[in-house]
């Protein structure tokens, strides 16, 4: 509660001194805590995780995320999560401000050849959760705005429902949205969206193959970034 009054204070005070908070400074003051929560459990092929590396990496370098990043007061922060059951997950990606092309492009670069960590037979999205919350929880920024971005391809299948850690997390204050890759569970977005996503605005957004990684990923960061209605796309 502490981190998030701060937080209040610094972005009314950002507006009352005009560039004083400005996106790129010293300040932890930052518009967005965005935790990037990619699937890498047995169930992702090497090439299925080759994919979402480089179609993050790619969503993150396009003009209108850039634009989004540069118009956010303090900019954003964003760290990279791996995750397949609690013991194995991983904060792949350190948290960084994005503020500007330059901060932007050394992240997506970092995303892009990130270390494959916590390849296990078990999803636990109830532990994927929790340990994305810790991250925003615990990192040095402080956001007027928190959010967990999980992936995946399959439904919780280790630990308890993920509604219980969902629920928790969302009355935080966290809004927690969803990509699904609907490759072998038709309904894994009504899954996502009944069990998984949370808080305000959040959503599901859906692909029925890897390959479309990257295009999902800009529209899913370009909703992250703007004002968000509860969907499934």
């Amino acid at each position: 509660m502490f981190r998030r009054c701060l937080a209040f204070l610094c972005y009314g005070l950002g507006f009352a001194s005009g560039s004083a908070y400005a996106a790129c400074n010293s300040s932890p003051y930052v518009s967005t805590e965005l935790v990037l929560a990619v699937d890498t459990s047995i169930s992702i092929s090497t090439a299925e995780y080759q994919l979402q590396m480089r179609g993050i990496a790619d969503a993150l370098r396009s003009p209108q995320i850039i634009k989004l990043i540069e118009d956010q007061p303090g900019g954003v922060a964003m760290g990279l999560v791996h995750w397949s059951v609690g013991g194995l997950n991983k904060l792949a990606v350190d948290w960084h401000r994005l503020c500007d092309l330059a901060s932007v492009a050394r992240f997506a670069q970092r995303v892009e050849v990130a270390e494959r960590s916590g390849t296990a037979r078990g999803t636990s999205i109830s532990a994927a959760l929790r340990f994305s919350a810790k991250q925003i929880e615990e990192n040095q920024f402080y956001g007027d705005l928190r959010k967990i971005d999980i992936s995946g391809d399959s439904r919780s299948n280790s630990g308890p429902s993920p509604v219980f850690a969902r629920n928790e997390i969302a009355a935080s204050g966290v809004t927690i949205n969803g990509l699904v890759i609907k490759d072998g569970d038709p309904e894994l977005d009504a899954y996502y969206l009944t069990n998984v996503v949370g808080g305000k605005d959040s959503f599901v957004l859906s692909i029925t193959r890897h390959g479309d990684f990257a295009e999902a990923m800009q529209r899913k960061l370009e909703r992250e970034l703007t004002i968000e209605l509860s969907s499934i796309e």
